[in-house]
Order: structure tokens, then C-alpha cells, then sequence
């Protein structure tokens, strides 16, 4: 009898710890900031002079890369890149953001981290900045001409969705307007120096309806939005750790959730919030970074308030390098945004794409680990894909490399490592990245003015030559052209590029 209960007993057990490892959803919380240097954040620059303690932080329990880079210089490729873990060079738009009223390029039926993340059981919500086209068509009216998107040509009664179509069940997001529409003035603008002298019109929607009907752009304003939208992405992830229903966000009975949190900070305009003003040795620029900063102590906190922080996947990168104000921060501040690397947002060079990116998971992930390995944020996708035994098809996700066995010890790749990485400027340039060795396909890595202190302060030298070739390993800040030298390596390098391109894919399944 006793040999029976202790067999009996042994099953249950061995069933317990058989359910616990096959059980692994996660809840995941992406944040992505907009136009943070790799130089902004103390845990990767320790000269920074912006105190960054909650970042830190997610750095010391969790994964800190060194090598990660957001897949183009701009803002809506990136973001269409990091959801879709393809290249947004691959579709229709091949350089730029998209206007104002324009559609979304993310064809329909294509696999996003929010519609495999939904389709495999979790809750998924967008908060913040979108970014990648809405819906207009579907509430324009008849006489709509162009991309016309003033209540004279869109019906604000109707839904206007940005997120939904594309896997997130609850959206709740600001879309940009121009300055076709108005613009609003803020303190920043008075700043010597600054980059921009006034922000576009800008409006709230949420679940693809309008807030009160026809947008009324002067009452928003970016400072109280980008608190606001932090408010809600820590009432959603309180509500969803309450593992309950929840009909405001959607939420199923014990779901797990995805949030893409998408804060529009450090972009233009710098407006932080009182509280913050004064808190950094940067200006506003560095003060709006402390408010950053504490957004994700606030995320972090609610996940430890309702117990599920262990059970939760954080992964906090930006979309981009730097806005060209961060040459004047240099002699002002003596703050570095892009530490030691050339290029800013839009660039080729290395300041333009590579960027923090920290993944914590304190029940999987051993704390203060720092990997050196390349990674790109289109990896994201097939990441996530494999940790939860998702199959992806060569139909999606063509340049997504998974990392997960770097990141989790015992967990296995299903695509080889990266060993490649494709660059994209904001006019549409392409580099590649293979070893140390960089291939730009363009006679500059350049889309920005760069000050000639600067070039002097780094030692560039000017050349003349079609493309740039440069070795990372023994000129980190790209400043010698070695196109003269190694002809053979920019050409296999130029090739290699012309091969991806023209296969529409860098990983095959």
C-alpha cells in the first residue's frame, strides 16, 4: 500500500512540475521610447549627466545588450519593423514617415507581435504614440479629397482604428496632425538652439473613437498627454493583474496581457511635467528623460504591487538615435547622447540606430547579465515566437532572428544567431553590418547637418569616394573611409546587401 501512495504521489508531482514547464506566458511589456541615445541612459553611459535610477535598475535584473540597433534612423519604419519583425524598406514605403491621413502599410493578414500574441490567448493593448497609418478610409466621407482629415472630410462619429486591425484588442493612442492644422507652442521652442519652433496638431483616440467627436486641437496639450498616457498603461497593467474581467480594457479572466507602451518622450516637444523640471543636468531635454525614467519605476511597481512582476517580460529600447539638438547638449552640458559613437536620428553611422535595449524577466532571466550579442528589434518577433512554441512561416517575420537561447539558459533558437544586420536611413539609404565591418551603399552615412567642430573634435577624415566601408573594431566612431584600402571587402559586403535585398528575406524557416 505504501509503494502505491508513494508512486501516486510521485505521478502528481512529476505532473506538477511537467504542467510548470510547459506553461510559459508571460506577461509582456514592451516600452518603447522615441528618439533616446544610447548615451541618454546612465547604465550605458556612466558620464550621462540625465539620472536614469529605474532603468538602471531593469538593467540589473534583467539582460543589458550592447550591440542592439531599432532597424531604420526614423521613427514609423522602426515601429512597423519592431511589430512585424520585417524591414519597412521591404513594402511600399521605402524612406520618411507617413503624412498625415495617410492609411497603414502593414498589409492586412500579416503576423504582428500583437496578432500572434492574441491569437495564442493574450489580452494586447497599444498606449501612447502610434505612428504607422490609421484607418481614415473607413470614416471618410464623399466629398474627402486627398488626405484631407478635418471634419469636413473624416466622420468623427465613426471608428477610426490604428492598433485593432493589426492584433491589438484595446488601443489607445494620439495621431499626429501636422501643421496643416495648427500648432501649439510650448516652452521648449524659446530654448537657443532648439530643432523645431513649434509642434503639429495632435488629437486623442481611443478604441478607434475620437474623444469628443471632432478633434479640438488646441486643447491638446503634450505635457498632460504624456503624463495621461502613463496613467493608463499603469491602470491597465493594475487591472490585468487583477486577474479578472475587465470591460474597459477588454480584459478576459486570468488572460496574461501584451502592452506596447510607446511614450512619446524625448521627442520634440520637451515637456515635462512639473515635478520633473529641474531634475536632470540637461535641460528639458533631460528632464523630460527623468519623467521617462520614472514612467518605467511606475510599470515596475504596479507588476510588484499585484504580484506578477516575476511572471512578466520587460523590454525597453527606443525607436532611434538622437534629434541633431544633442550637438549643442555636447558643448552646453557636456553631455554625450550618442556617447562615443557618429550619427544621430536618421544617420547611417551607428549614433542614428544603436540603442539601449534591456530585457528583464526576473523569473527566467539571471540579473546583470550584459550580452555583446547583435541584435535587431525585428528579433523581437521570432524571440517571443519561440518561447512560447509558436511556428512562424516564411511569409512573415523575414528578417526576425531569434535570441531567446541568449537570453534564457536552456531554451533553444530556431533560427541560427545573427550574424548580419541591415541599416536604413530616413531618406532611404541602405549599410549593412557583417562582423566589424560596416558597408554604406551611399556615398555618406549622413541624412543630418553635421557641425564641423564635431567631425574635428573626432578626427574625420573627408574623402570623395561612392560608398563608406569602416572597421568597428578599430574605428568604433566611423571616422576613416577605408573603401580605398579594402576594395574586396566592400564589394563582397556591397553584395552580400544586393542578395538580401533582392531576396525579400535574411532568415529562412
Amino acid at each position: 500500500m505504501k509503494i502505491k501512495l508513494l508512486c501516486f504521489f510521485s505521478l502528481i508531482v512529476l505532473l506538477g512540475c511537467s504542467s510548470k514547464q510547459e506553461t510559459k506566458t508571460p506577461n509582456i511589456v514592451l516600452i518603447y521610447a522615441d528618439d533616446l541615445g544610447y548615451g541618454d541612459v546612465t547604465c550605458y553611459n556612466k558620464d550621462s549627466k540625465i539620472p536614469t535610477p529605474n532603468i538602471d535598475k531593469l538593467a540589473d535584473n534583467g539582460m543589458l545588450f550592447t550591440d542592439a540597433h531599432s532597424p531604420s534612423g526614423i521613427c514609423s519604419p522602426s515601429r512597423y519593423s519592431i511589430l512585424t519583425g520585417q524591414y519597412s524598406w521591404r513594402t511600399s514605403r521605402k524612406s520618411g514617415n507617413p503624412k498625415p491621413g495617410e492609411q497603414s502599410w502593414v498589409n492586412k493578414g500579416r503576423v504582428t507581435i500583437a496578432s500572434m500574441l492574441r491569437d495564442n490567448g493574450y489580452n494586447t493593448a497599444a498606449i501612447g504614440k502610434w505612428g504607422l497609418g490609421s484607418d481614415w478610409e473607413s470614416a471618410a466621407k464623399p466629398s474627402r479629397e486627398g488626405l484631407d482629415i478635418s471634419a469636413d472630410a473624416i466622420d468623427y462619429s465613426k471608428a477610426i482604428f490604428s492598433g485593432k486591425p493589426y492584433g491589438f484588442t484595446y488601443e489607445e493612442v494620439h495621431l499626429w496632425y501636422g501643421k496643416r492644422y495648427g500648432t501649439k507652442h510650448y516652452a521648449c521652442h524659446d530654448v537657443p538652439g532648439t530643432a523645431e519652433k513649434a509642434d503639429g496638431a495632435r488629437w486623442y483616440f481611443k478604441n478607434g473613437m475620437s474623444q469628443g467627436g471632432d478633434p479640438k486641437f488646441d486643447d491638446f496639450d503634450m505635457e498632460k498627454a504624456q503624463m495621461h498616457y502613463i496613467a493608463r498603461a499603469v491602470e491597465y497593467i493594475d487591472a490585468a493583474g487583477k486577474k479578472k474581467e475587465n470591460a474597459e480594457f477588454k480584459l478576459k479572466k486570468e488572460e496574461p496581457f501584451f502592452l506596447y507602451y510607446a511614450p512619446h518622450i524625448p521627442h520634440y516637444p520637451h515637456v515635462p511635467a512639473k515635478q520633473f523640471q529641474g531634475k536632470s543636468g540637461v535641460g528639458l531635454y533631460g528632464d523630460f528623460i527623468t519623467e521617462l525614467d520614472w514612467a518605467v519605476g511606475e510599470i515596475v511597481k504596479t507588476l510588484e504591487k499585484n504580484n506578477i512582476l516575476d511572471e512578466t517580460m520587460i523590454i525597453f529600447t527606443s525607436d532611434n538615435g538622437p534629434e541633431s539638438q544633442v550637438f549643442g547638449y555636447i558643448k552646453e552640458y557636456d553631455h554625450h547622447s550618442t556617447k562615443d559613437f557618429r550619427g544621430i536620428k536618421r544617420d547611417l553611422w551607428q549614433g542614428g540606430h544603436t540603442l539601449p535595449f534591456i530585457v528583464s524577466y526576473p523569473d527566467k532571466i539571471k540579473k546583470g547579465k550584459t550580452s555583446n550579442r547583435l541584435v535587431s528589434q525585428t528579433d523581437i518577433l521570432a524571440t517571443l515566437a519561440d518561447y512560447l512554441n509558436i511556428e512562424l512561416d516564411n511569409n512573415n517575420a523575414e528578417d526576425s532572428y531569434s535570441f531567446i537561447d541568449e537570453l534564457i539558459d536552456g531554451e533553444q533558437a530556431n533560427t541560427i544567431e545573427r550574424e548580419m544586420a541591415i541599416h536604413h536611413s530616413a531618406s532611404g539609404k541602405l549599410a549593412i553590418r557583417k562582423g566589424d565591418w560596416v558597408f554604406i551603399n551611399s556615398k555618406s552615412g549622413r541624412d543630418n547637418a553635421e557641425p564641423q567642430w564635431f567631425k574635428d573634435s573626432l578626427g574625420v577624415v573627408p574623402h570623395n569616394e561612392d560608398f563608406e566601408l569602416f572597421n568597428l573594431k578599430i574605428d568604433p566612431q566611423q571616422t576613416k573611409n577605408l573603401v580605398k584600402e579594402n576594395p574586396e571587402k566592400a564589394e563582397e559586403l556591397k553584395n552580400i546587401l544586393l542578395k538580401y535585398v533582392s531576396e525579400g528575406r535574411t532568415v529562412t524557416r
